[in-house]
């Protein structure tokens, strides 16, 4: 007999109430930096008192945390996409559109750069981005030997470094949405698709 999973109603409101501050601290980071978001103005987006929060959150650094481990686990749930597909490399072509709509999503780019900025002076954030990148980059690794592997492909190139180099045309894509607004968003799109075929045949 196959075991069931069961959410609780106590689990699943916890994980509500973390998300909705969650999401009120991304706005207050974006907004005001992290040294300018003060826990009064995440506790009043979020519609919840200071001790509500520190009920889930012990600071503004556990926060970040949160945020940057929630965004790796949506990032390894949408590569589950990749996986379960019978011609992942086409897959992986298909995906540069939605890679490049998050990384060029204003928001998204100013909450990324401000973490990414604070990690270069806080030890304890940087740790937690350093780790997010490496199962990142695990997971990328995995899918592109796996996808070698479906088309009984060979390659002088490793995995890693190419794994890197994708990682690093997509994470520029977050300065650009910053620095180039104007940026034609359908030509730039097109391109990375044919440059990521090009890494994925090297």
């Amino acid at each position: 007999m196959s075991e069931i999973s069961i959410t609780s109603p106590e689990s699943d409101r916890v994980t509500q109430r973390r998300n909705q501050v969650l999401d009120a601290a991304a706005i207050c980071f974006r907004n005001h930096g992290f040294h300018g978001a003060s826990m009064a103005q995440i506790s009043k987006t979020a519609g919840m008192s200071p001790g509500h929060i520190y009920h889930y959150f012990d600071n503004k650094e556990a926060i970040i945390a949160a945020i940057v481990e929630r965004d790796m686990e949506e990032m390894l749930e949408w590569t589950e996409i990749f996986y379960a597909s019978d011609n992942i490399f086409q897959a992986l072509i298909n995906g540069v559109d939605c890679g490049v709509e998050a990384n060029m999503n204003r928001d998204n780019a100013a909450l990324m750069l401000e973490i990414m900025a604070e990690s270069a002076r806080n030890p304890q954030i940087a740790a937690t981005v350093q780790k997010s990148h490496a199962v990142g980059r695990d997971r990328m690794c995995d899918l592109l030997r796996k996808e070698m592997t479906q088309r009984k492909a060979s390659s002088s190139y490793d995995v890693q470094v190419k794994s890197d180099l994708i990682g690093a045309l997509f994470d520029g894509l977050l300065n650009q949405s910053i620095n180039n607004p104007e940026l034609d968003k359908a030509a730039l799109t097109q391109l990375m698709r044919q440059v990521v075929q090009f890494v994925l045949t090297l």
